[in-house]
């Protein structure tokens, strides 16, 4: 089971004291240290997960006791076998939460970023956006790029898989992994977003896992 939740960030205060008491003191210490949109950003991204969780496992204590894991992944520190990303980009936040590791992304789509892929994609994946119309390229290069960011994620592995070692191949849907630097089965998914500015996707370790349903918070 997975399941993903985005909330407009513009839509929680970082200041309102009811919604930062259903946050740990520990957690918010986080969020304070940064500043402007990315303190909002974070906010709305902790928001979101206590309600992801609350909605998904309703037996978990809240509020969440969070801990990172080497790699940098983070993790529940009181149901290990609960797994969640976060990820937010502009005006968006958005969690998934599964009962398998599971990563998520969210980006802008900006034009003019497809130097990104000439510097880290795959070869294969340089290649295939190289034969795009030029009116397709943009909407492809996020694709992939949210895709890649939502496997690294879900493996843990952090920087230390970089972009450029697997390769995704999007010229069918559902997308196909290709990666022999990590074990297991893994599923990748690109949620039908609201809003066109964005680009969502989702990653699951589990074979032919059902496609996460998408719940817009206002």
């Amino acid at each position: 089971m997975t399941a993903v939740y985005a909330i407009p960030v513009s839509a929680v205060n970082p200041d309102d004291s009811a919604s930062r008491a259903r946050l740990s003191r520990g957690r918010l210490e986080q969020v304070d240290r940064r500043r402007g949109a990315a303190r909002a950003q974070g906010f709305a991204a902790s928001l979101l997960l206590e309600y992801a969780i609350a909605q998904q496992f309703p037996w978990v204590v809240h509020p969440l006791a969070t801990s990172i894991a080497d790699g940098g992944k983070p993790y529940l520190v009181s149901e290990p076998g609960i797994h969640f990303s976060l990820s937010h980009s502009g005006e968006w936040a958005v969690c998934a939460v599964s009962d398998h590791p599971v990563g998520v992304d969210i980006e802008r789509c900006e034009p003019g970023r497809r130097d990104v892929a000439s510097r880290f994609f795959h070869r294969e994946e340089v290649r295939y956006l190289n034969t795009l119309l030029p009116s397709s390229r943009d909407d492809a290069f996020y694709k992939l790029w949210t895709l890649k960011e939502s496997f690294v994620k879900s493996t843990g592995r952090g920087l230390d898989l970089p972009l450029r070692s697997f390769w995704i191949d999007i010229r069918r849907m559902p997308p196909r992994l290709d990666c022999s630097e990590v074990q297991g089965a893994y599923s990748l998914f690109l949620p039908d977003f609201a809003d066109r500015n964005y680009r969502l996707a989702v990653c699951v370790e589990q074979a032919n896992a059902e496609a996460p349903k998408l719940h817009i918070m206002e």
